[in-house]
């Protein structure tokens, strides 16, 4: 197994070690594949039943992938209140800036981490100040009930 997919393996292991703690996971709207030439495409995922669900929301913490020309999930539901974590596993420098200037990580190394509150609900695109094809979003609902 190479060092990208042991390390993948292991977000996944995190992701699930946070969900089995009151957390639900939730379903990316987009996945980003690489390609043969090195692009990434970002596919859609189709409904497979007449009805669709809604999303899953997560609150307490959550964890966002980044990776060579990619975050995964893309999107991400939370409650305020909850604290995304963004973990480079990129061979490059990245960073996780909001586009209202809300959270800027800086420059994140190989295994770097940025973590960031949300403290009023909304939607929060946001890129990578090194790579403009780079981007996600954080939607964050009203704690409420």
């Amino acid at each position: 197994m190479g060092g990208r997919a042991i390390v993948r393996l292991c977000v996944v292991a995190l992701v699930v070690a946070l969900s089995s703690c009151g957390a639900t996971a939730t379903q990316p709207s987009s996945t980003p594949v690489r390609t043969t030439n090195g692009r990434v495409e970002v596919m859609t995922p189709t409904p497979t039943s007449a009805g669709s669900q809604a999303p899953q929301v997560l609150s307490g913490t959550a964890a966002i992938e980044v990776g060579d020309q990619f975050f995964l999930p893309s999107q991400i539901t939370v409650k305020v209140g909850t604290t995304v974590t963004w973990i480079n596993h990129g061979q490059v420098l990245h960073t996780a800036t909001a586009r209202d200037n809300s959270f800027n990580s800086s420059n994140l190394e190989f295994g770097g981490t940025y973590k960031f509150t949300f403290t009023k609900a909304g939607r929060f695109p946001y890129y990578c100040m090194n790579h403009s094809d780079m981007f996600g979003e954080v939607l964050v609902e009203p704690a409420g009930p």
